[in-house]
């Protein structure tokens, strides 16, 4: 297994796209989440709970959930290998549009939301080899663990890896206490365990985020972030949006601080969005996805969503950069957390319009 160019980075770990090549062979591209090193004295304790938490992941099989396929430690270094979704994060998204002082089309963050409640309620009840249903958690879902697919699929990543993190890195750094507890339960918050509830409470963050805005309001300190995420603090809305009331209820129900009052679980509250997007005509928004994608980020989604001619002389959509040998790296050679650089890119060739041979000026390289 082979490392390529980082796709992104956190406070303790790097994720990056790798090269998954059998001995027949085949290849397959996959996400490769490599976590600081673990002190040596929590190395024992930190492996464990890293393999077991891989161990669940991987029996989980849902369209809704980003699958673990193997695990390794190399230095001390644990790393998760996963499926790689080709596309950005709900935060990035989400963002996008709050520079533009806008939200998102209610149908289309109404399926993005039914999507994330599918990946909850498949990952709780999915099933082990033996046919025991796991009850898997997520414990720190946020928009940064939403991912949107460049072809409108919807993906939740990093199930029970928050508990793998804390074992796992040796960092304790105020202001990523803080990111990660913004979207946390209050009682996950304060280090008490968490349960079913408590991704419930999450989801309705997830929620908020979506059809209102941030849980917290800007100027709001890290060491702040922490005390207000542990007393169950949402940030009362500034005004009324144009919302279904059943929708609000939903929020409403799963932002309580006393997870007695809230859904008992997320397969519950996704049953209850599933009815509101049924009632209002939602079906199936991979196609209005791919084309809000299109817009904001100008990918590959364009290909299959741009309305033009069939026969064309414009440029194809740049595709991902061919892997060369020069450009892989070794994972045991790897003796920390790996910060890369960017990939060079190979020339693109033009279209050559219908009927002419392609010419050596069809040939345009990228620096140009």
């Amino acid at each position: 297994m082979r490392l390529l160019e980082v796709l992104g980075q956190g406070g303790s770990s790097t994720v990056h796209r790798g090269l998954l090549e059998s001995k027949t062979g085949v290849r397959r591209l996959v996400a490769v989440k490599v976590f600081g090193s673990i002190p040596s004295e929590d190395a024992e304790r930190g492996y464990a709970l890293a393999a077991r938490t891989a161990i669940r992941a991987a029996s989980v099989r849902h369209p809704n959930v980003v699958e673990l396929y193997e695990f390794g430690q190399r230095h001390n270094q644990p790393f998760f290998v996963t499926e790689l979704v080709d596309g950005v994060t709900l935060q990035m998204l989400l963002e996008r549009y709050a520079r533009k002082s806008l939200r998102l089309p209610l149908d289309l963050a109404l399926f993005i939301a039914t999507e994330v409640g599918e990946a909850l309620s498949g990952a709780r009840t999915a099933c082990d080899h033996r046919d025991r249903q796991l009850g898997m958690l997520h414990l720190a879902l946020g928009p940064r663990k939403v991912l949107l697919g460049w072809r409108g699929e919807v993906k939740v990543a990093d199930f029970e890896t928050s508990m793998a993190v804390v074992a796992a890195s040796s960092i304790r750094n105020l202001r990523i206490v803080a990111h990660r507890t913004a979207t946390m339960a209050p009682e996950v918050a304060r280090g008490e365990p968490g349960d079913a509830r408590s991704d419930v409470f999450s989801f309705g963050v997830v929620l908020r985020e979506l059809f209102v805005g941030p849980r917290f309001g800007p100027g709001v300190k890290n060491a702040e972030a922490v005390q207000l995420a542990r007393d169950g603090f949402v940030q009362p809305m500034s005004f009324q949006p144009h919302l279904p009331e059943a929708l609000l209820h939903i929020m409403r129900r799963a932002l309580q601080i006393d997870p007695a009052d809230r859904y008992p679980n997320a397969s519950a509250m996704a049953f209850e969005l599933r009815r509101i997007g049924l009632a209002m005509g939602v079906g199936d928004g991979r196609l209005f996805l791919r084309r809000a994608l299109d817009r904001e980020f100008g990918n590959d989604a364009s290909e299959a969503t741009a309305e033009r001619p069939y026969y064309s002389s414009a440029p194809p959509p740049e595709r991902p950069v061919p892997v060369r040998p020069d450009d892989l790296i070794d994972l045991d050679a790897l003796p920390t957390v790996a910060v890369g650089g960017d990939v060079p890119s190979a020339p693109r060739t033009r279209m050559a319009p219908r009927g002419r041979p392609l010419r050596e000026a069809d040939v345009v390289d990228d620096d140009e």
